[in-house]
């Protein structure tokens, strides 16, 4: 086990990813190739049963310390900080074990109709308390032209500290989208830093220094997915979920959505997706949770897996989508 604490609370901007091997970055071109032009795997990869293994949570107090020393030496203290999270790191449940550990509140998202009508002044009246953490905020817009007022209303007020001191935690991939939509940059912006062999080891996954640089690059310096990888070389009998072969632009409008909204219930993707008809989406969303791209989970919201991350985000990246940073 690594001795010490790897985990570390960064400025965005000195953000680095791992550097991917040689032999990584030949089998990510050659599937980027297989996607482009259609090639089929010789075996059917789709699983028998969606029941792949769930990744182990780790412990969350070191890095919860992680954030306290990274403010606490902070010249300043600003009202408003934002946490960058790509999916499946952990961060949002860090920070919620931070918040809980310092007596912050966590904020709830809005209703649909104040998305609608931008009614910060109800939704803020109705939980107003003078430290918070807002942990959802890919809940708080939705990507049609009546659903963006609130996100849009809100940010001008968390930056001129009408609403206190707080955090928010922001989905990589909904900042990505932020970065292009909205005209001013957002201030006082921390992310995790890539994860090292050494953390992961920390997390407990115990292989040779070289297994886990390998497995570090192909997760991109994600905890939580590393921990998911690691999680299914461990069981022989099943495959890492791949992108069907018959994927095509709507396989792509989807995924890009749920990615953008970190999950989206059935009648919100309709929303956000009106160029694809009910049972076009309908068969798109029951072909790729066959494939063990994505899931249901218990609150009826279809999220890409944690297992297919990695897949997904080459895929979208072959089409030419805007990706996140991470």
């Amino acid at each position: 086990m690594a001795k010490g604490n790897h985990w570390q609370l960064i400025p965005l901007d000195t953000f680095e990813r791992p550097t991917a091997p040689a032999s990584t970055l030949l089998q990510k071109a050659w599937l980027r190739a297989q996607n482009l032009i259609g090639i089929k795997d010789d075996e059917d990869t789709t699983p028998d049963e969606q029941d792949f293994p769930h990744y182990r949570e780790f412990d969350l107090e070191p890095a919860v310390a992680a954030v306290e020393q990274a403010w606490e030496a902070a010249e300043s203290e600003p009202c408003v900080r934002f946490v960058i999270s790509p999916p499946f790191s952990g961060s949002g449940a860090i920070l919620r074990a931070w918040a809980d550990k310092h007596g912050y509140q966590q904020l709830k998202p809005p209703r649909k109709d104040q998305l609608e009508s931008a009614d910060t002044a109800s939704w803020w009246q109705a939980q107003q308390c003078d430290n918070w953490l807002l942990d959802e905020f890919s809940s708080f817009w939705l990507r049609t032209t009546s659903h963006m007022q609130f996100m849009r209303a809100l940010l001008p007020r968390l930056l001129r500290g009408e609403l206190g001191a707080g955090v928010v935690v922001v989905d990589s991939w909904t900042f990505a989208f932020l970065q292009r939509a909205w005209p001013l940059s957002l201030p006082h912006c921390y992310c995790f830093a890539a994860a090292t062999p050494e953390l992961l080891q920390q997390v407990g996954i115990e292989t040779t220094d070289k297994a886990l640089r390998k497995l570090n690059a192909k997760a991109r310096g994600n905890v939580g997915v590393a921990l998911a990888l690691w999680a299914l070389a461990q069981n022989s009998e099943r495959q890492t979920p791949r992108i069907p072969s018959e994927a095509d632009d709507a396989t792509a409008f989807i995924l890009c959505a749920l990615l953008l909204h970190h999950g989206l219930a059935g009648e919100y993707l309709q929303l956000v997706l009106p160029m694809l008809a009910p049972d076009q989406l309908d068969v798109q969303l029951l072909r790729l949770q066959q494939n063990g791209v994505i899931e249901l989970d218990d609150e009826k919201v279809w999220r890409v897996t944690v297992y297919a991350y990695v897949d997904v985000r080459d895929f979208l990246a072959s089409r030419g989508y805007w990706l996140d940073s991470f």
